[in-house]
């Protein structure tokens, strides 16, 4: 299971079909807590996706949450490349991989089928 954190609702939905492409279940959300909850088997939950442009996440107290609920899981957060700052805070609240939104999509049926 992948779960994503946006509230970009065109790109969630090109996301979404390319995680259930590679056969894969997708829990979407605007904030940790409503994901954590809506996410039955946390346990299951392999990969956490983090749209930066998402500016309500406090990305301090988020990414270490998410790492906290879905133990096992990877998590991969993406934003404009212009966005320096946010894409660094992301990698210093121990984000897993910091990715700009163009390699993330250029790549986006590759990371969620891995």
């Amino acid at each position: 299971m992948i779960v994503l954190l946006t509230n970009d609702l065109m790109f969630q939905s090109r996301i979404s079909g390319a995680v259930k492409s590679v056969g894969k279940a997708i829990v979407v959300d605007r904030t940790v807590e409503r994901v954590v909850q809506r996410s039955e088997q946390p346990s299951e939950v392999t990969l956490v996706l983090i749209d930066l442009t998402l500016d309500s996440l406090q990305l301090a107290d988020a990414i270490p949450q998410l790492k906290l609920a879905f133990g096992s899981a990877k998590v991969l957060a993406f934003g404009p490349h212009v966005d320096v700052d946010r894409l660094s805070e992301a990698h210093e609240s121990g984000a897993d991989a910091v990715l700009t939104r163009g390699q993330f999509d250029r790549d986006l049926v590759k990371i969620v089928g891995e």
